[in-house]
């Protein structure tokens, strides 16, 4: 699917149960899957006010002047805004942002993913509000799903992948728990590989795999780049990849067919990943094989 939205529609960038207001708010570009949303938009100058079932981490992309804000109808708190850094919205309470032109990229997850990803949590995260704070691997996961959608295209396994990172480092940060990663036996291991190699084509998603592997979604993750050197969705890209430099050389198929037949979402798609492994095109891989 590609990112972005009908002309003539308002694209539905907040969870359902959500009131999210600001002045002069446009989206750049945005994309939504059952339990998040990934986005980037401009707001106004003016007063905002944000309310949703849903956590939201807002990561800021202009430097602007200070912004004035409020939780729940308390205390008005002057808040200092810089490129980088983030701010967490939990799922609950009303915020209030007095604010000038600027530009975010946001994710917005259930607290329900949790039940999901890491199933064995013997209760759901409980986070408070935190504003703008830096955490260099939040914002570069942030960065990784915004480059994604503006690219036009996102691999579900790529955006379950970074998806379920995020949501997790923003427990572990305000909600510690414990980081044993569980092992993944050769016997499961190799189930797993084997079941991307026999659906190369198909969508792939990361619950799917770690059903497989007989493990939550977020030890899966870890577990299988514990064991592989890369974690699920590189390493099922370099293997859709491989099995195309064997299409390329020994078959006529046009690049569009070679594409489908792997699991890419179109041409360009398959030429991104393939140019993106290799340092070549398709096209040019198969002229000098």
């Amino acid at each position: 699917m590609r990112a972005g939205h009908p002309d003539n529609a308002e694209p539905q960038l907040q969870p359902v149960n959500s009131v999210w207001q600001l002045p002069g708010r446009r989206i750049v570009s945005w994309r939504n899957w059952e339990r998040f949303a990934v986005g980037v938009y401009d707001r106004g100058a003016g007063e905002g006010i944000w309310k949703s079932d849903q956590h939201r981490l807002v990561f800021s992309l202009t430097p602007t002047p200070a912004m004035q804000l409020q939780i729940d109808g308390g205390p008005v708190q002057e808040v200092r805004q810089a490129v980088n850094l983030m701010t967490l919205y939990p799922a609950g309470p009303t915020i209030r942002t007095v604010g000038a032109n600027s530009r975010y990229a946001q994710v917005c997850w259930n607290p329900s993913l949790y039940r999901i990803i890491a199933p064995d949590l013997a209760r759901l995260p409980q986070v408070d509000p935190a504003v703008t704070f830096p955490d260099p691997l939040l914002g570069q996961l942030l960065r990784s799903l915004v480059e994604e959608i503006a690219g036009g295209m996102m691999d579900r396994l790529l955006a379950d992948s970074l998806i379920a990172a995020l949501a997790m480092r923003v427990a572990q940060r305000f909600t510690p728990l414990p980081e044993q990663i569980p092992d993944l036996p050769p016997p499961r291991l190799r189930r797993v590989i084997e079941y991307i190699e026999a659906n190369l084509g198909a969508e792939l998603t990361l619950a799917e795999l770690a059903g497989v592997a007989c493990l939550s979604p977020c030890h899966f993750s870890r577990s299988f780049k514990e064991a592989v050197g890369l974690g699920p969705q590189r390493y099922t890209v370099q293997r859709r990849v491989e099995r195309a430099k064997a299409l390329l050389r020994h078959g006529d198929e046009n690049l569009a067919d070679v594409a489908a037949a792997l699991g890419f979402a179109d041409q360009s798609h398959f030429t991104a990943a393939f140019r993106r492994e290799t340092g070549t095109t398709p096209g040019r891989f198969r002229a000098d094989a």
